[in-house]
């Protein structure tokens, strides 16, 4: 049982690697994607003829010969799937539901930004049918909430009717879909790692503060989302800085108070840490609090070990990347291939 076990899923890291070499080349041919993957000709055959039974590669015209056999080429079909991406958000009064469809090359093929007086259920709901009815061939969904997510149920959201409520196996029976659901922060952390950086950096910390809310902070070590063992890493709000978590929705507009609080949770990270890179996000950053930040941090830190500090003022791009990459890997594997 342990050996087909094991088979199986040497079979879904090869079919992966394969993948991944059609989406960063373009095209290949059964001898180029085996000097990518360095996987065997007979190999890359067999799993191309699978993936060409199921649509999700297609057939090219034949590659120019030299004076051999011409050789058939292949190409990663971007629109064998879709994958359908909502985030839930508050901002101060302001509630929103994002919700997206992208095609398996990351092609936005509609969004939406929908505001709300009050979210609940229902209006979620609402936009996952409308948007499954409307989309033929959607594989997964891909959900960020501002809570923690731990064991597939949401703890400490800020929307009430999510706290304790299984939402990932209750849209998974609603839809048939594969459902994964992430913290925002992480989303964002995730996201900003990809597409900002060229990832050679081993670990980045993302710390948002939503405006009239307490701060979260996703990390990303090695090039994956560090979640702690009950997904509880990143709660910065509970760090004993002696800032309650009551205050720390009050004080954004006090330039000297939150500058200090925002310096203290970058140290503390920092110590904890050490990431090469901070990024800081949210509307309360205005030029004379950023100035304030840096210097607090780099009164405080010894020399040589200051981080690095980027702020962002607002996390959506970031984290509609980070959704994006997320619902991906789950379309492709339950793991990640981690290239050396």
């Amino acid at each position: 049982m342990k050996v087909a076990a094991n088979t199986v899923k040497i079979r879904q890291i090869n079919t992966e690697l394969i993948r991944s070499a059609l989406r960063q080349s373009g095209h290949g041919t059964k001898k180029s994607i085996s000097g990518t993957t360095g996987l065997s000709v007979a190999t890359c055959g067999n799993i191309l003829k699978e993936l060409l039974e199921s649509g999700e590669v297609l057939e090219m015209d034949l590659a120019g010969s030299t004076g051999g056999r011409p050789s058939r080429r292949f190409v990663y079909n971007q629109d064998y799937a879709r994958l359908l991406m909502m985030y839930l958000r508050q901002e101060g009064a302001e509630k929103i539901i994002y919700t997206s469809v992208i095609n398996m090359g990351g092609l936005v093929l509609r969004e939406e930004r929908s505001c709300f007086s009050e979210i609940g259920l229902a209006e979620l709901e609402s936009l996952v049918d409308s948007f499954c009815s409307s989309f033929a061939g959607l594989k997964v969904i891909g959900i960020g909430v501002p809570g923690v997510v731990n064991t597939g149920i949401i703890e400490l959201c800020d929307f009430d009717f999510l706290i304790g409520f299984p939402l990932a196996e209750y849209l998974q029976e609603r839809t048939g879909l594969e459902t994964v659901i992430e913290n925002d922060v992480n989303c964002t952390a995730i996201g900003y790692f990809r597409a900002e950086t060229d990832q050679s950096s081993e670990s980045l910390a993302y710390i948002y503060y939503p405006k009239e809310g307490n701060p979260g902070a996703g990390i990303v070590v090695n090039g994956r989302i560090l979640q702690g063992n009950s997904n509880f890493a990143g709660e910065v709000s509970y760090l004993p800085l002696g800032v309650s978590t009551d205050l720390q929705r009050k004080i954004q507009g006090d330039k000297g108070r939150f500058s200090n609080y925002v310096a203290k949770t970058v140290l503390s990270v920092n110590a904890i840490i050490n990431p090469g890179t901070i990024v800081l996000s949210g509307y309360s950053f205005t030029p004379e609090i950023r100035e304030l930040v840096l210097q607090k941090v780099a009164d405080e830190a010894p020399a040589g070990h200051v981080p690095g500090l980027i702020f962002q003022e607002d996390i959506h791009d970031s984290y509609v990347e980070g959704l994006k990459y997320l619902a991906l890997t789950k379309m492709s594997c339950e793991f990640e291939l981690v290239r050396k």
